[in-house]
C-alpha cells in the first residue's frame, strides 16, 4: 500500500520542493503530489527509509495518520488510539502547523498524560513556547519512532485536521559541524551555505557514479556536499590559489571526520575559460557552482549596474560556453546567477537566451501542483533573505 506523507518544509518553499522532486526523480520513486503549500507538500509514495537524508530543504517528514474531526473529543480520542501501544515509556508533545493553537490542546495533552499513566510506565509531554516543536527539541527528547512521538496535527478547514506522526527530521548538529566546524573558513570571499549546495547538488540529478564539478569551488562547500550524498569523484577550481588550500584543507578534515565516506578529489588552480586545457577528455555528469556574484551593494543609478552588468556577463557568457563542453550528454550544470535589489527594483542578469543560444535546456524543476506564483518565466528558483543586497537565482541547465 502506498503510505501518504507530509514533508514540512524550509524557509524556501519552493526549493525544497523542487529538491524533494529531484532526488525522487534520481532514485526513480514515483511521487503523486496531492497538495503543496507554502508549509508543507503531501505525496503518496513508497519512500526507502534513508530518503529524507538526501534532502536538505526539509524540516520534518511526517506519516499521514488521517483526518480528524476539529473538536476536542476527536483529536483527543485519535491521539489516545496512537499512543495507547507505548509499554514501558510513552514520550509525545503536539507540533500544531495553524495560526493559533485552539487553548484546549495543551488541556488534551495533561489528560492524555494522567490517562496514559494510568496504563503503568512512563510518560511525558513534551512542550514548548513555540507552536510546533523544533527539530531540536524532537531530536533531544527523543520524540521520534519507536521510542516517541511528535504528533503533527494540520487544519485543514473549520471541520477537519490532519494528524501526522513525525518519522525524521534534519539532523542539525551534522549540518553545524559541516558548516562551522570546517577548518578553513573565509567570510569575507562569500559563503555558500552549506544546506544550499547540498540542494543543488541534488538539482543535478546525477548519478553518484559521476564525476562532479564546480569550477569556482572556493572553500569547497559544493564538494564537501556532494561527497555527503555519496559522490566519488570530484573536481573542483578556482582562479585563486588560497581557495584552492582552503578546499584541501576541509576535504582532508571531511575524510577524517567521515572515513566510511568514499570519495577522491582533484583540485586546480585555474581559471574557467582554460579549463579545458586542464582537464583531458573527461566529461561530467554534473556541474554545481556559484560563480563570483558582484560587489554586495545597492546601486544607486543605472549607469552604476550596468557596468556591473557587463563585467558579469562577460564572465557568465564565457562560463556557460566552456562549461558546455564539459559536461556529457545529458548532464547539467546548476549555476547561481545573481539578483542585484536596489529599493523597489530587482535586476537580473540577461542570460537566458545566451544560455539557449550554447545549446542549453533550462528546466522547470517545479512540479505541476505547486501554486502558480511559484514559477516565473525564466523557470528558475530563488534563494533570498529580506533586504538582501543581492539575493541568488538558481538554474538548471541541461545538455541534450
Amino acid at each position: 500500500m502506498v503510505q501518504p506523507y507530509l514533508f514540512i518544509l524550509g524557509r524556501q518553499p519552493a526549493l525544497s520542493v523542487a529538491e524533494i522532486a529531484a532526488v525522487a526523480k534520481r532514485r526513480q520513486i514515483n511521487l503523486t503530489w496531492r497538495k503543496i503549500t507554502p508549509l508543507y507538500a503531501m505525496v503518496e509514495a513508497d519512500l526507502p527509509g534513508d530518503f529524507f537524508n538526501d534532502l536538505a530543504g526539509t524540516i520534518k517528514l511526517a506519516e499521514v495518520l488521517g483526518e480528524v474531526d476539529y473538536k476536542p473529543e476527536a483529536i483527543k480520542a485519535a491521539v489516545y488510539k496512537q499512543l495507547s501501544g507505548f509499554v514501558d515509556e510513552c514520550l509525545f508533545g503536539f507540533s500544531w502547523y495553524g495560526r493559533r493553537p485552539p487553548r484546549w490542546l495543551r488541556g488534551i495533552g495533561m489528560e492524555l498524560k494522567r490517562q496514559l499513566k494510568e496504563s503503568g510506565g512512563h510518560v511525558r509531554l513534551v512542550e514548548s513556547r513555540d507552536n510546533v516543536l523544533s527539530s531540536v527539541v524532537v531530536k533531544k527528547n527523543h520524540l521520534l519512532p519507536p521510542r516517541g512521538s511528535d504528533l503533527i496535527l494540520l487544519p485543514l478547514s473549520a471541520d477537519k485536521v490532519l494528524m501526522a506522526l513525525t518519522v525524521r527530521v534534519q539532523e542539525f548538529a551534522d549540518w553545524a559541524e559541516r558548516d562551522y566546524g570546517r577548518p578553513a573558513r573565509d567570510a569575507q570571499v562569500g559563503m555558500l551555505p552549506p544546506k544550499l549546495a547540498h540542494l543543488m547538488v541534488n538539482l543535478a540529478q546525477s548519478q553518484l557514479t559521476d564525476a562532479l564539478l564546480d569550477p569556482f569551488c572556493g572553500s569547497g562547500t559544493v564538494l564537501q556536499e556532494a561527497a555527503s550524498l555519496g559522490f566519488k569523484v570530484l573536481w573542483g577550481a578556482d582562479i585563486d590559489d588560497k581557495g584552492i588550500k582552503r578546499t584541501e584543507t576541509n576535504l582532508k578534515w571531511l575524510k577524517q571526520a567521515q572515513p566510511k565516506w568514499e570519495f577522491d578529489w582533484h583540485l586546480l588552480v585555474a581559471d574557467v575559460r582554460q579549463l579545458a586545457n586542464h582537464i583531458n577528455d573527461i566529461k561530467f555528469g554534473a556541474v554545481v557552482t556559484e560563480p563570483y556574484l558582484g560587489p554586495p551593494r545597492r546601486f544607486k543609478d543605472m549607469n552604476q549596474y550596468r557596468q556591473v552588468e557587463s563585467e558579469l556577463l562577460n564572465l557568465y557568457g564565457a562560463t556557460l560556453k566552456t562549461l558546455f563542453n564539459l559536461v556529457k550528454p545529458g548532464g547539467r550544470l546548476v549555476m547561481i546567477w545573481p539578483l542585484f535589489n536596489s529599493g523597489s527594483r530587482q535586476y537580473a542578469l540577461p542570460l537566458t537566451g545566451e544560455a539557449k543560444k550554447i545549446g542549453w535546456i533550462i528546466e522547470n524543476c517545479l512540479p505541476a501542483a505547486v501554486p502558480v506564483e511559484w514559477v516565473n518565466l525564466r523557470h528558475t528558483l530563488i534563494y533570498e533573505r529580506p533586504d538582501q543586497r543581492v539575493g541568488r537565482e538558481i538554474v538548471v541547465l541541461r545538455k541534450v
